[in-house]
């Protein structure tokens, strides 16, 4: 099978991910890494990143979505690029990138977590999971770590 613009910014972004590293870190911590390194990766090859870009509203929604990262290339060719970056499998998130998929982005999620998605994953959506170790702290919150290479 053929190889999508959509496999391939997926695979790219997973390439970029396994050479990613960090120790100790807090979940709101993780998510500004992720979402920086996912802007370094997109600015790497040619990309301007946005944050918080409003999603137009569906009809049946009252309220317009935010999308984590929407990328698109300094050229103005080639398809947008929307990321959803989630600790969980928010239903939400996967719903958001459709709907950018249906108004024609590629769509990435990157899902930080070692649990398993529990949802069915549309065929115009690529996952991308990082495996995150936990450590439990006495006090405070749970430090997380990425190793290299484990981003699949």
């Amino acid at each position: 099978m053929p190889k999508t613009g959509l496999d391939t910014a997926a695979a790219s972004l997973r390439t970029w991910l396994n050479a990613q590293h960090f120790t100790d870190l807090t979940a709101p911590e993780v998510t500004r890494f992720f979402t920086d390194t996912t802007t370094e990766w997109a600015n790497s090859l040619g990309y301007d990143a946005w944050r918080e870009v409003p999603l137009p509203a569906r009809p049946d929604h009252q309220r317009n979505e935010r999308l984590d990262l929407r990328l698109r290339h300094r050229s103005g060719r080639g398809q947008p690029i929307s990321v959803e970056i989630d600790r969980g499998s928010k239903l939400r998130s996967l719903d958001k990138l459709t709907r950018a998929a249906e108004l024609g982005d590629h769509s990435l999620w990157l899902r930080w977590s070692r649990e398993p998605v529990r949802v069915p994953i549309p065929s115009t959506v690529r996952l991308i999971r990082a495996h995150i170790l936990r450590r439990r702290v006495a006090t405070g919150p749970d430090r997380l770590s990425l190793q290299i290479d484990n981003c699949g």
